[in-house]
């Protein structure tokens, strides 16, 4: 009988979706692209990666639980584990790191030293620190929504050097997903 968490990843990763790292760097870079016209009108470029990742994240929520006939997780850190290593491995082809934040009850983060979506892309300097991870952000807060994990996700790098950058994706729990993880 095959372990929940092994039938999972077995599924997850059945079916051949290699995408070539030049072709995703292309699409990729026209979002980017398209974020930064969206910006010059009003928007934050982060906040309009932000959005676009939130619609894709609400899908692949959605295709994921319909593709692999899985039940929706119903704790906190369940979903995370999950977003964290199969949902991570399934957009990025690696997992990343799961962490509970010291500071609040409502806070965890996800830790990612390779993210593809900030190794290829330059930023007007006129623009600052944006992290283009913000995508990946969205696509977290999209993914818990869709799962009834109501929370706030945003994106920060945190250099640990010139040549090394670190992801961190904080997701801050709304008080009422907590008080359901606290009665259940």
């Amino acid at each position: 009988m095959e372990n929940g968490i092994y039938s999972v990843e077995k599924e997850l990763n059945k079916a051949k979706r290699d995408i070539s790292l030049s072709a995703f760097s292309i699409l990729f870079s026209e979002i980017v692209q398209y974020c930064l016209y969206k910006s010059k009108k009003g928007y934050r470029l982060e906040d309009a990666l932000h959005e676009i990742g939130l619609r894709v994240g609400y899908k692949l929520s959605e295709y994921l639980y319909y593709k692999n006939k899985m039940k929706r997780s119903i704790t906190i850190l369940n979903i995370l584990t999950f977003i964290s290593k199969h949902v991570w491995k399934y957009l990025f082809q690696h997992s990343s790191d799961l962490l509970k934040s010291q500071d609040s009850i409502y806070e965890y983060m996800i830790c990612d030293k390779n993210i593809l979506l900030n190794k290829y892309i330059t930023v007007p300097k006129d623009y600052g620190n944006i992290n283009c991870a913000s995508f990946a952000a969205g696509i977290v807060e999209g993914f818990l929504c869709s799962s009834e994990f109501q929370a706030e996700v945003t994106a920060h790098t945190i250099y640990e050097n010139e040549q090394n950058q670190n992801t961190t994706i904080l997701v801050k729990f709304y008080p009422e997903v907590i008080e359901r993880e606290k009665n259940h």
